[in-house]
């Protein structure tokens, strides 16, 4: 599943897969980086000054490299010993090999084995703990030669930083991939209950509120006031299960922190008694700015609707969405009017249809469409981009 893995029998805990993959691969590397410092040892034992210092030093890395492979739990402090086996081999060499032959550039004792050491802080601990483990390691190494580094030394060491900085950087971006997408398919889950929850409720409570208001309203009289609560109640039991707040509780823009604005809440807003919203199930996102608009937009809309559509007039309104850009429709079942009334309200001075809506509308890059005619109401079809123009998507 993606980055995702079971629980790491080396860590104990849940890791991504690459993790597990290179300490795997140093169960193998430290056994073979072993077998060839062995070889490299046997090749110059003849002019070792203290052959004994060597073999002492390679038992220990044999035994550990083996020991690993029985014992799989890694941490932290076991892999800092590894590093200090590293160090204690690369200082002893100059015990074994003498100065002179250190000075002449011979490899030390653990050779590839030290590089070893340094991966594993660094899928254990990260970046920070692979440039540290290399950063000991290099000061072991200068410390071997007095302080007198040789090319080959500064190839070696510039390795290692390498080496430990990349692994490391590479397991902490598979950790927080790791934690990315749990809290991706915790936020499915949360979905798909949401769903669950939104069946059962339209199924039952939010059907019996809807009759409650349809025969409340049909009976007049104190149960009109009955008809209203459940209406009220059928609006705020419709945003809790769309995921846009309830009416006892601040509407929350949804999106991203600090980024785009689920339009949803917004439209939903306006829902009351005479105005009915549909939404899309899914976030409506757009830039915080084009929100703003919009909802100032329709709320000039929805009050032309209660000053010029009559009384009792109802209004519908309904949010589209696309990849593109959004669709905003009100429809009234009021008086409606003559278009050439509305393209003649600018040149009076009334400025709510040509300033408050269109103007709006036009400014965000999009546009808005007047249908009337009188006594068949009036639709208003407001489509805009998802974002200013001029803003990268």
């Amino acid at each position: 599943m993606g980055v995702l893995a079971a629980r790491s029998p080396r860590t104990g805990r849940q890791e991504p897969v690459v993790v597990d993959a290179f300490l795997r691969g140093l169960d193998l590397f430290r056994p073979i980086a072993a077998a060839y410092a062995v070889l490299l040892a046997w090749q110059r034992r003849a002019e070792m000054v203290r052959p004994w210092v060597a073999v002492a030093v390679l038992a220990v890395m044999a035994a550990w490299s083996l020991g690993l492979l029985l014992y799989r739990h890694r941490s932290r402090r076991l892999m800092a010993l590894e590093v200090v086996i590293s160090v204690g081999g690369i200082l002893a060499t100059p015990l074994a090999d003498g100065t002179g032959a250190v000075a002449a550039g011979e490899v030390t004792l653990p050779t590839v084995w030290a590089a070893g050491s340094v991966a594993g802080c660094a899928v254990l601990a990260g970046a920070r703990g692979g440039l540290l483990a290399a950063a000991v390691v290099a000061a072991a190494d200068l410390a071997e030669i007095a302080g007198r580094p040789t090319q080959a030394t500064v190839h070696n060491i510039v390795i290692l930083v390498l080496l430990g900085g990349l692994v490391g950087l590479a397991v902490d971006l598979s950790r927080s991939a790791l934690v990315r997408e749990e809290q991706v398919l915790l936020e499915r889950e949360r979905l798909r209950e949401r769903e669950r929850l939104a069946r059962v409720v339209h199924d039952g409570v939010l059907q019996t509120l809807a009759y409650i208001h349809r025969r409340g309203t049909e009976l007049a009289g104190p149960a009109g006031e009955l008809a209203e609560l459940a209406a009220d109640q059928e609006r705020a039991l419709r945003r809790f299960v769309s995921g846009t707040g309830t009416s006892g509780e601040p509407a929350r823009l949804g999106g991203r922190p600090g980024g785009d604005v689920d339009l949803r809440v917004l439209v939903s807003a306006h829902e009351r008694p005479g105005v009915s919203v549909a939404a899309p199930g899914d976030p409506v996102l757009v830039d915080p700015q084009v929100a703003h608009e919009l909802d100032a937009a329709l709320a000039a809309v929805l009050d032309n609707v209660a000053r010029h559509a009559g009384e009792g007039a109802r209004a519908w309104v309904l949010l589209e969405g696309d990849t593109t850009g959004v669709e905003l429709t009100v429809r009234d079942d009021g008086v409606g009017a003559d278009p050439a009334v509305l393209h003649a309200a600018a040149g009076r001075g009334r400025l709510g249809v040509s300033s408050s809506i269109r103007g709006r509308v036009e400014d965000l890059g999009g546009s808005a469409v007047w249908t009337t005619r009188p006594g068949a109401g009036c639709t208003v079809r407001i489509v805009v981009p998802r974002r200013p123009p001029g803003e990268a998507p």
